[in-house]
């Protein structure tokens, strides 16, 4: 970028051609400039006097131009920041990458960003990378030679990610990197937003026993970060109010289990855990609405019912929580907050890189379960 004093694009008299119109166009070309190189505070209104030789009504009439098309954010007794939008439309994409997009979680998340970000000036790109870290491997390397404005990736796996180096050359050459639902433990402290998993699970537990139960089961993944947290807060919150946590009383899958619910060997599965385990528990803790939902069928065919002999609550409070005759008890965010706390953390990020981890509140659903 052109330091001050060196007027170089000192603006002259252009017959037809207001100054205005002219400091604007230089300016444009210099948040392109600054995005690619970084950069996301403007210089002050006297710099950029007397770089280009203008007054200063000339430079407010433009950055106020400029803030109203999205470009530029003004803040109080702070200074005029870029909003990391681009002049050039073809680099103002944001690639968001999810394991299973249509995951009945996803659909009104992904609307909802779309959205909000193509209300910002922003193109949105979905990319399945079906939990697999070689597909998302080959997915990051396309990236590369025109690397997009952010990426909002998904953390499906609480293995260390391999392609750790692709996103750090991505983040090296501009783009701005959002982590959904947890950190790799092996990434760097990259911003992040994500549920409240731990003290979800706790206020699960601590609902299921002022509702008077004692014995407590549970089913978990024992792949994912929000599969540990939630699972972490139930043993916590059951060994703080001294209760068995056994082993043998928790169920752990996997992600690839959440695909395969309906195959009949993990239905098997279901099942002896339900005869083995649920007969002697009264209360159950599930993943989320997906898990309670396949195992109601389950639970009637051995005839244990809800919530007489067994209470369920989950996670999501999604549609799913409501097909059944039973509803089940399930903790949620408030409609649109987690969207809402994505984006906002998103525009943050690009016009100030610092990372941060946003963690979206749990509210709890009444249903019929418990």
């Amino acid at each position: 970028m052109i330091q001050e004093n060196t007027h170089t694009h000192r603006i002259l008299s252009v017959p037809g051609i207001r100054k205005s119109e002219q400091l604007k166009k230089h300016l444009l070309m210099e948040i392109e400039q600054m995005l690619k190189e970084k950069k996301h505070t403007l210089d002050t209104e006297q710099k950029l006097m007397m770089r280009y030789g203008v007054s200063r009504q000339t430079v407010r009439k433009v950055i106020k131009e400029l803030i109203s098309e999205g470009y530029l954010s003004s803040r109080q007794g702070s200074g005029t920041y870029l909003t990391g939008k681009s002049p050039n439309d073809r680099e103002n994409v944001v690639e968001i990458l999810l394991a299973t997009p249509d995951d009945y979680i996803f659909p009104e998340l992904i609307a909802a960003l779309r959205q909000k970000l193509g209300g910002l000036g922003f193109r949105v790109s979905l990319t399945e990378n079906m939990a697999d870290f070689y597909s998302e491997r080959k997915i990051l390397e396309s990236f590369l030679d025109n690397p997009p404005r952010a990426i909002i990736s998904e953390c499906f796996s609480s293995l260390q990610n391999p392609n750790l180096d692709l996103y750090t050359k991505l983040q090296r050459s501009g783009t701005t990197l959002l982590f959904l639902y947890g950190l790799y433990p092996n990434f760097p402290a990259w911003s992040v937003v994500k549920d409240d998993n731990y003290h979800g699970a706790y206020e699960l537990v601590q609902k299921l026993s002022s509702r008077g139960h004692r014995s407590f089961a549970g089913i978990f993944l024992s792949d994912t970060v929000q599969g540990l947290e939630r699972y972490q807060g139930y043993i916590d919150a059951l060994r703080d109010m001294d209760m068995d946590f056994s082993r043998s009383h928790i169920l752990m899958l996997n992600k690839q289990d959440l695909k395969d619910l309906l195959d009949p060997a993990l239905q098997l599965k279901l099942q002896n855990f339900t005869r083995d385990v649920l007969y002697e528990a009264t209360a159950l803790v599930c993943f989320n609405d997906e898990i309670a939902y396949r195992l109601l069928p389950i639970l009637t065919r051995l005839h244990i019912n809800v919530p007489e002999d067994l209470s369920i609550v989950s996670f999501d409070d999604s549609y799913l929580s409501l097909i059944e005759q039973i509803h089940i008890t399930s903790l949620a965010h408030e409609k649109h907050s987690f969207s809402d706390a994505v984006t906002a953390s998103l525009t943050r990020l690009l016009s100030d890189p610092s990372s941060d981890t946003i963690i979206v509140p749990w509210i709890l659903t009444e249903g019929t379960s418990v």
